[in-house]
């Protein structure tokens, strides 16, 4: 039997359109995270790939607090 996705795409795409770049970013990079976790514990081949994304988005996120930090 599949599974039924009940997920509000249009509630969440609501929720968190305009907001800061670096909260959209925090949350690509949870859902990221979270997708990683999935595919490493079902031995995905694609998971080095999401693994890379999520080491890309960190190393983003630091470039951004430093920005951040530097504009005050």
């Amino acid at each position: 039997m599949a599974q039924q996705n009940d997920f509000d795409f249009n509630a969440f795409n609501n929720l968190t359109e305009r907001k800061p770049a670096g909260l959209q970013i925090f949350l690509a990079q949870q859902l990221l995270s979270n997708a990683l976790w999935s595919m490493e514990k079902f031995d995905n081949p694609r998971g080095s790939v999401v693994s890379s994304i999520v080491t890309d988005i960190k190393q983003l996120r630091a470039l951004l607090k430093q920005d951040a930090a530097d504009r005050k």
